[in-house]
């Protein structure tokens, strides 16, 4: 039995898996090492990749992670089972109620459509006037304030800088991120 609950001798005797695309689980930061790895040997494999912006030495900078954190799709066989399940960096395969998590392959012909061009662009959420956003770059780095305004289109905007007792300071959109959680703007952790 592997650390997923399955016995070896129930995917090889026919009843387990059959070929078709499933969900892998990774080790957090080796999606990449494991796509290369197991493409060796199975019929395909996918590692849905999307654009981020990340801070990086007090930048925000645009950046390509996986889109699915820790999870990759491979295409494979009961056959290759136990060479995919125990591959380096491979933690298990998804299951739900002991059986392996079969992915359809309308939603795998989805997933490469929208990668076909590279990685995934999601697109950038507006600001709200009142919403908290943060200074990511330049002399008023890390200062926070309070969206006011876009100013001719979305590449200026104005905002209301907290510390200066709501001064207004006009900056390129580039170089403020909203500081509200689950924004597509990216969110500041400190």
């Amino acid at each position: 039995m592997d650390g997923s609950g399955l016995k070896l001798s129930d995917l090889t005797e026919g009843d387990g898996l059959t070929t078709g695309w499933y969900l892998l689980r990774t080790k957090a930061g080796e999606e990449r090492k494991v796509e290369g790895y197991i493409a060796r040997f199975t019929a395909d494999v996918l590692l849905p990749l999307i654009k981020v912006r990340v801070r990086r030495w007090s930048k925000m900078v645009e950046s390509i992670a996986p889109l699915f954190p820790c999870y990759l799709f491979a295409l494979f066989d009961e056959r290759d089972y136990s060479r995919v399940r125990f591959s380096r960096g491979v933690r298990e395969l998804v299951c739900f109620g002991g059986q392996p998590a079969f992915v359809p392959e309308w939603m795998i012909e989805g997933l490469k459509q929208r990668c076909a061009n590279g990685p995934v662009e999601l697109p950038q959420r507006r600001l709200t006037a009142g919403e908290p956003v943060m200074v990511t770059d330049g002399p008023l780095g890390e200062f926070e304030g309070i969206f006011e305004q876009y100013l001719s289109g979305f590449d200026r905007v104005a905002i209301l800088l907290s510390l200066m007792g709501g001064t207004r300071v006009v900056l390129p959109a580039t170089k403020i991120v909203s500081l509200v959680a689950g924004s597509a703007l990216g969110t500041f952790k400190k």
